[in-house]
């Protein structure tokens, strides 16, 4: 039995797993691969000169502790995880069984993708899915944000503030907010409701996107970044029956990322946290120092 088991192989997970192999917890990482939605870097045509701490270095380390250490990683998907009388059993595809007497659930969240020509080729090449992590490679520039909940709202408002000009692209109406409000009273926002993006634009770096107007002309807007916030999936199916989460199935979690079950932590995207690399992996190091301290209680 090991003392921890860790559910999914992104930062907050990578870094959990380190963390607690060095406070000898008997540890293993469970996960179909190495990654999360955010560990990919983005390459800008005028880049050079330019340098963004998006955590990637600061995970190389642990990740290459962890492929070293192959006892302490196994790559599965995990298909059932359930509470025993004093422990966790953890079952993945390939029908393997572990048992562990903590766990650390860091599955992530899945983001709605705009499923549309360009998009897959441009991921990373001017198309990103986190403003926290790569709006500051836009000064100066003209950026599209997708999305008309709070996550794009914010992130409209953030990038106001660094690029040149800002298309709030909302496939439907605005999500009413105090920020809602204040956007529209921005300067270099420019607001459509009732967009479609048919496709995004660009043959090596994004160039703009082809979209769909409320009145149902078609419409090219110039543009070096498209940033896409439409709404995300948390990742919480697995636990999602006896474990307490909120109404879009984040994992609820307190300041010591434990859940309402003792002995279950989490960390990342599946709970509700910014969606900044370097604060997930601030997560997952108190996740796994928390499991830490309940396994020292528990003698």
């Amino acid at each position: 039995m090991y003392d921890l088991i860790v559910i999914g192989g992104g930062p907050a997970g990578i870094t959990a797993a380190a963390i607690a192999i060095n406070q000898r917890l008997e540890t293993l990482i469970i996960a179909e691969r190495w990654g999360g939605q955010m560990t990919y870097e983005m390459q800008l045509e005028d880049m050079a000169g330019q340098e963004v701490i998006t955590g990637e270095s600061l995970l190389d380390a642990f990740r290459r502790q962890l492929e070293y250490l192959e006892f302490a990683r196994h790559f599965d998907r995990v298909t059932k995880v359930a509470p025993e009388e004093s422990s966790f059993l953890v079952e993945t595809a390939d029908g393997d069984r572990f048992q562990a007497r903590a766990l650390i659930i860091a599955t992530g969240a899945k983001p709605q993708r705009l499923n549309v020509p360009g998009e897959e080729r441009l991921v990373g090449r001017g198309l990103s899915y986190s403003a926290v992590t790569h709006a500051g490679l836009f000064l100066g520039k003209d950026v599209a944000v997708v999305g008309n909940g709070r996550r794009a709202q914010w992130a409209a408002a953030s990038l106001a503030r660094k690029a040149h000009r800002v298309y709030l692209l909302a496939p439907e109406p605005l999500v009413a907010t105090p920020l809602a409000s204040k956007l529209r009273r921005m300067e270099n926002v420019t607001l459509v409701e009732g967009v479609t993006v048919q496709e995004v634009l660009g043959s090596q770096y994004v160039e703009g996107l082809r979209v769909r107007m409320p009145d149902g002309g078609e419409q090219e807007i110039p543009v070096k970044g498209v940033f896409v916030k439409l709404a995300r999936v948390p990742n919480s199916q697995l636990v999602r029956g006896w474990i307490d989460c909120d109404e879009q199935g984040h994992i609820i979690v307190d300041v010591y990322c434990a859940t309402s079950w003792p002995g279950v932590f989490a960390a990342g995207d599946v709970t509700l946290v910014s969606e900044q690399v370097l604060v997930h992996i601030g997560e997952g190091a108190k996740a796994a120092l928390s499991a830490y301290h309940y396994l020292l209680m528990q003698g």
